[in-house]
């Protein structure tokens, strides 16, 4: 039999992961999440000074609830707008951290100005700073050997008192990673802080998968900050990075490897900042009291909870408090139908504070869809890719449905040579362990199927530890003389975590 446990399915109660049981009480507790965050060009970036991130940082450690960070620049919004694993990873992000002039530059130009960036070369430093006044302990994860040590001892020299450890793991694929040894050391150094070096997307997908079982406070990708730590690249003058050319400095440094990606990213920012004014351009007519007065209907209907937004959501609704915080105080489970069927305009401060809303429903372990949203939401949506994100229903009685909290995965063992096991909802890294058991279990107790089938046409997100259910499926098909796995009907969102895995050719796709 299944039990649905925090938005998972398993056998038996006693197959709880510990993490499982971490995430539902950490969801009680309470949330830091009053900060303003704006989508730009698909990635909702916050508001947040230097000094500003710090006091959060304190305030994470000494709730130890594990959250992640993200500094994002505009090559992360280029990879998120082209690979929904990514763009999902910075959505349910705890911070989403500015890292560059152009994006502010995009923020000005959306009417959603960003006070300040946040780069992680400059974050680090800062980091340091306050960790050896504050007793916190760090440890670097990545970069190369010798980079790293050198970083180490830089930072040790400088900062006297400072707790800090490192290790440079063996360069692997994400999923091959030796995840045991590095969490050992980890577990070891026993640290606040987790800054990992292994380049975006990687980085960010692997912390995405891990943050939970690690324990640690706080986890945040760096990229190649250790490497310029270390000297084997030079940090950009202080005017440059004021003016927003410190990019030609790094390309000065790495032609070939940096010129094509910045004149992808180059490419990729005028046609999505486009789109997205061409999306807000509604926005031309001053709104009038009236069109900005929003009006609420919270209904709670067991655990479906209906809101009702009207007319405008804007920075000024929202900086007003006339707009009512998706989920607030949403019980653990617990699901948000949120009615946009009347609203006017919505622009990109509403949009990023919706998705704060859709974050902390997810962090609860249920979800948030979208009732029947007007064009002037949908036109946004869109533009932003966030339609692979957001699901979208006609009444609030579909959500649980839309979200796939409603049917437990089962076994259809219609055809003699089949096994069909139907995979509802998500496939991430909270599920993931229970449904490998089931998995290997009905396999082995049918001795005569020849094709393990897993139908995942309901399956609306998968992240990586997802796709390893997939190998690892495949390999057990594989074992047994004549058989094979097939993947049946799966989601646009699963094919596109498999064709940038490139295995959508090894794995039969039905």
């Amino acid at each position: 039999m299944l039990y649905p446990i925090h938005n998972q399915l398993i056998l038996n109660p006693a197959d709880v992961p510990a993490e499982t049981y971490s995430t539902l009480f950490f969801s009680l507790m309470p949330k830091l999440d009053s900060t303003r965050s704006a989508v730009i060009l698909g990635v909702p970036f916050h508001d947040v000074t230097l000094n500003e991130t710090i006091a959060r940082l304190a305030s994470v450690i000494e709730h130890r609830d594990p959250v992640y960070w993200a500094t994002a620049n505009l090559d992360f919004a280029y990879q998120a707008s082209v690979d929904v694993e990514l763009q999902r990873i910075l959505v349910e992000s705890d911070l989403v951290l500015c890292d560059g002039k152009p994006l502010v530059w995009a923020s000005r130009m959306i009417g959603a100005p960003l006070r300040e960036p946040v780069a992680s070369s400059d974050l680090m430093p800062r980091i340091a700073q306050e960790a050896a006044a504050r007793g916190w302990k760090v440890f670097l994860l990545g970069g190369g050997q010798d980079a790293l040590a050198a970083a180490l001892i830089k930072l040790r020299a400088r900062y006297s008192n400072l707790q800090v450890d490192g290790y440079s793991s063996p360069y692997a694929q994400l999923l091959e990673i030796d995840f045991e040894n590095i969490s050992t050391r980890i577990a070891a150094a026993k640290p606040d802080i987790l800054l990992v070096a292994f380049g975006c997307p990687k980085q960010e997908k692997w912390i995405y998968i891990n943050h939970r079982r690690l324990g640690v406070p706080m986890c945040v990708g760096i990229g190649a900050t250790v490497d310029l730590l270390g000297g084997k690249f030079r940090q950009a003058p202080r005017w440059m990075k004021i003016v927003g050319a410190e990019w030609l400095f790094r390309l000065r440094q790495e032609p070939r490897r940096l010129f094509n990606r910045y004149l992808i990213d180059l490419l990729f920012f005028v046609r999505a900042l486009r789109a997205q004014r061409r999306a807000l351009s509604p926005n031309t007519p001053a709104p009038s009291t009236s069109e900005a007065v929003v009006s609420a209907a919270p209904v709670l209907n067991t655990d479906i909870r209906t809101i009702v937004w009207r007319g405008r959501i804007d920075t000024a609704a929202i900086s007003s408090g006339q707009v009512p915080a998706p989920a607030a105080d949403l019980p653990p489970g617990g699901v948000v139908a949120l009615d946009l069927s009347d609203v006017t305009f919505i622009d990109s401060t509403g949009l990023g504070f919706l998705l704060s809303g859709y974050r902390r429903s997810i962090a609860s372990g249920g979800g948030l869809v979208l009732v029947r949203p007007s064009s002037a939401v949908t036109g946004l949506v869109a533009a932003m890719k966030l339609d692979r994100i957001l699901p979208v229903v006609e009444e609030a009685a579909r959500a649980r449905a839309a979200l796939g909290l409603t049917a437990p995965a089962r076994t259809n063992t219609a055809a003699a040579e089949d096994l069909v096991l139907s995979i509802q909802g998500e496939l991430t890294a909270t599920r993931v362990p229970g449904l490998s058991r089931w998995i290997e279990q009905a396999w082995s107790a049918r001795t005569d199927a020849t094709r393990l089938v897993l139908d995942l046409s309901a399956v609306r997100f998968m992240d990586s530890s997802g796709l390893g259910l997939l190998i690892q499926s495949h390999r057990l098909a594989a074992a047994r003389s004549g058989s094979k796995l097939v993947l049946r009907q799966p989601s646009e969102n699963v094919r596109n975590v498999l064709r940038l895995a490139k295995v959508d050719g090894v794995l039969n796709i039905e």
